[in-house]
């Protein structure tokens, strides 16, 4: 069966690699306020990852669309992707010596076979509080956090801001395998389909320390 992942981002892509060989991948851009009605952080996450499926979806009615959102949650507040660099310097100060929720909505759906599958993971994140202003602006300039959700990635130079998380480490890169392996396997077994899983079941990292002072 053939399946698309709606996203342009390259850390899924690579990801969903790990435990799925044939994909083809199609962007999906949406307008992300259309979540706005939301106040649930997780349902915000969910919704605008079954937009992204959707949209897809639309396109190639007869293929298993994967779409994700991640979004950060500190205090009830919101932060997707940065619109600015300003923005994202913002932000991680904001988030500096706190712990936030990383949170990625997950829908995998098929217009003609009426699948419907929506999941989320959620990690807390425990972010350094001795980081500077400096290493704060010199990590933006570097754009290794750009278009991320918070402004940082831990696959990169952000890793060194991370004091710990609790949870899925692949869920702060932007795509939690996990849940993902889980729900393609459930998609395969309830409506018999044709999908080549790389028999590998993706473990959850819970409690690591990247740079405990």
């Amino acid at each position: 069966m053939k399946i698309i992942l709606a996203s342009a981002s390259a850390q899924r892509e690579e990801l969903l690699k790990t435990i799925l060989k044939e994909f083809k991948i199609v962007s999906a851009d949406i307008d992300e306020n259309i979540a706005s009605e939301q106040t649930d952080a997780v349902k915000i996450a969910e919704k605008l990852a079954l937009l992204k499926a959707k949209k897809v979806s639309v396109q190639y009615p007869g293929a298993l669309v994967i779409g994700a959102d991640t979004v950060v949650e500190l205090n009830d507040i919101l932060y997707g992707k940065p619109a600015s660099d300003a923005e994202a310097i913002m932000f991680l100060k904001k988030f500096r010596g706190t712990v936030q929720q990383v949170i990625t909505g997950v829908a995998i759906l098929c217009k003609e076979k009426n699948i419907r599958l929506i999941d989320s993971e959620t990690t807390l994140v425990k972010m350094r509080d001795d980081i500077s202003d400096e290493e704060i602006e010199d990590y933006v300039k570097s754009g290794d956090g750009k278009d991320k959700a918070g402004g940082y990635a831990v696959q990169e130079k952000g890793d060194k801001f991370i004091e710990w998380f609790k949870g899925d480490h692949y869920n702060i890169v932007g795509f939690p395998v996990r849940t993902v392996y889980a729900m393609l396997k459930e998609a395969k077994e309830k409506w018999n389909l044709e999908i080549n899983l790389t028999p590998w079941i993706v473990p959850i990292s819970t409690g690591l320390i990247y740079n405990k002072k």
